[in-house]
């Protein structure tokens, strides 16, 4: 973003020094260069005016596409939070209903924990890269 925004503000400005360079050394009469000076500072802001729409409806762009990706991604986490503490819920009233909580049965109920927790952190992570690669693709697209 800040090298396009170089690269927006350097064309403005290079546009403007050569045409003043060129209307300067031009032989005109001082009328006919006031006029061409006042054309071209005219033509400058309405190009730099331009521009700062262009950018302000990239950043607005990509303010929707952040904030999309961040919902995705926010979902997602939500969701398989849940599953995990409702995966945890149901192995607890599993225990409370059975009178004898032996180590064996701990140590299952906390492989199965980890197991559930372990993929949701995969599925998160999957997500997220998803959500990465679709912002990638759409900077790349605009960019052409």
């Amino acid at each position: 973003m800040k090298n396009q925004k170089s690269v927006a503000l350097g064309t403005v400005v290079g546009g403007v020094v050569g045409a003043t360079a060129a209307l300067l050394t031009a032989p005109k009469s001082g009328e006919e260069l006031r006029e061409d000076i006042s054309n071209q500072l005219i033509e400058g802001k309405n190009k730099t005016e331009q521009l700062s729409e262009e950018l302000k409806g990239k950043m607005s762009e990509l303010t929707e596409i952040i904030n999309e990706s961040s919902a995705n991604v926010s979902q997602t986490v939500k969701q398989k939070s849940e599953d995990v503490i409702n995966e945890a819920m149901q192995l607890l009233s599993d225990v409370q209903s059975d009178d004898e909580i032996n180590i064996d049965h701990l140590k299952k109920m906390v492989r199965e924990l980890m197991k559930e927790k372990d993929c949701a952190g995969e599925e998160i992570k999957q997500v997220v890269e998803n959500e990465i690669m679709e912002m990638q693709n759409t900077f790349n697209t605009d960019k052409h």
